[in-house]
């Protein structure tokens, strides 16, 4: 079937996966100085055969392909977006995975580096400011992919008028913060304080919030909203739904954002044996990696068919409705608004 929509979610799609990486610049707000990110995608593609891609210099990928030539697109509309953010000292690749799982659905899945916040470059103490530079990056992202050169090989192939957004560990305030989740101007003082201090303007970016309409949904992995940094009822703006994925060998307060997430369209899943990267790199000691797309993957993408492509399938429903189980290692709780 020609119909993407048609193809089951727990399984590959159809096409095979492109990747391919170039750089962005932008000034974010806050800030006179332009800054330039690294963004990485993976793309539907027909080709058989090519190079594979390496991340971060180690990690090798062997179903990718660098630069095939893409796919036309097989939705309505162009290819629908799914981006995301890294967690704290991380890189965009890091759950490739995932992001093969939606390309090979005719999707295309794209991560910035958070420069400045990546494996090798993370400075300490971590600057305020990049809590919601990271959010302009992913913005950045949107905006990058929408506006590529002529000569770009993805250039109009995508609809980047809406898109899901994903994020792994410190991701987790990414997604909150850019679906509309505000900072509380206290506790952001008490924080730029501890952390060498912010100046007016970025304040002012804070005290604004960074909130981008076009992410319609959010999947936040392996983390939880910072009440830290967003306080008790920072998440009360947020009006998208979220579907927050955790492991039972990662206790990083899933439980919590369930239960204070008052009025959120939240639901939560924990999964039996996973650790911290069972979301990004796996190598966890209590579940393999062959289980990450079977269970994330297909978690993912059934809740991002359903709100960005408006996806009515019954097996789709009833697996976010946990009426249809995925796998025996997974709970599932639902938080309606």
């Amino acid at each position: 079937p020609r119909d993407p929509l048609t193809w089951p979610v727990d399984q590959p799609g159809r096409f095979r996966v492109g990747y391919r990486r170039w750089t962005h610049t932008y000034t974010p707000r806050g800030s006179t100085t332009p800054r330039t990110i690294p963004l990485h995608a993976w793309y539907p593609t027909l080709a058989r055969e090519g190079a594979h891609p390496t991340y971060a210099l180690i990690f090798r990928d062997m179903v990718s392909l660098t630069d095939a030539p893409p796919a036309a697109a097989a939705h309505p509309g162009g290819y629908p977006v799914h981006v995301y953010t890294h967690g704290h000292q991380g890189f965009g690749p890091t759950s490739a995975f995932l992001m093969r799982h939606f390309a090979s659905h005719g999707w295309i899945a794209i991560a910035p580096d958070h420069v400045g916040n990546t494996l090798t470059d993370t400075p300490n103490p971590l600057p305020a400011s990049m809590r919601y530079t990271r959010v302009l990056d992913v913005s950045a992202a949107l905006d990058a992919l929408g506006s590529l050169p002529m000569d770009h090989p993805l250039r109009g192939l995508a609809n980047t008028q809406r898109a899901v957004l994903s994020g792994h560990s410190a991701g987790c305030h990414t997604v909150w913060a850019a679906l509309g989740a505000r900072w509380d101007r206290d506790l952001v003082r008490a924080r730029c304080a501890d952390a060498g201090g912010c100046s007016p303007e970025q304040l002012a970016v804070f005290d604004m919030g960074v909130a981008d309409p076009r992410f319609i949904a959010g999947i936040p992995m392996a983390g939880s909203i910072q009440r830290d940094w967003f306080g008790p009822m920072g998440h009360a703006p947020v009006r998208a739904p979220l579907f927050s994925m955790s492991g039972s060998d990662d206790p990083v307060g899933a439980d919590a954002q369930f239960m204070t997430a008052t009025g959120s369209d939240l639901t939560w899943i924990d999964v039996r044996g996973g650790c911290h990267q069972y979301f990004a790199l796996g190598a966890c000691m209590n579940i393999p990696d062959a289980e990450q797309t079977p269970i994330v993957g297909t978690y993912a993408l059934a809740f991002a068919r359903k709100h960005l492509l408006n996806d009515s399938d019954a097996t789709v429903a009833a697996i976010l409705a946990g009426t249809r189980p995925v796998s025996a290692r997974v709970t599932l709780q639902r938080r309606n608004p």
